[in-house]
């Protein structure tokens, strides 16, 4: 089997309140969570200094997706990214889904 994850990268605006963005990120963190995700929150020291990394984690594709659809249509995921677009604390830099390879 292949972990998934994904990865979401964002950039803390000059002067933004960084208790509210931990606070949106927890509350992320939480939902992606209760979907069955293992979820890490990371902050860049060497290259992208200061962005932060957003990571969830899935032990398989089928277990991705699943955690997926659940999420798609969860009123309280929308309203998260709502609330984290509308926050004006971060930007968003990238994002990634990536597969493990055997090695």
């Amino acid at each position: 089997m292949t972990a998934m994850a994904i990865q979401i990268v964002t950039k803390p605006l000059p002067g933004a309140d960084m208790k509210k963005i931990m606070g949106n990120l927890k509350e992320a963190a939480d939902l992606f969570r209760q979907s069955g995700a293992v979820v890490s929150a990371w902050t860049v020291s060497v290259g992208e200094v200061g962005n932060l990394v957003f990571n969830a984690r899935w032990d398989n594709f089928t277990s991705y997706g699943k955690s997926m659809d659940h999420m798609v249509g969860d009123q309280t995921v929308q309203a998260i990214s709502a609330k984290i677009t509308a926050s004006g604390t971060v930007e968003w830099v990238r994002s990634n889904m990536v597969r493990e390879l055997p090695i």
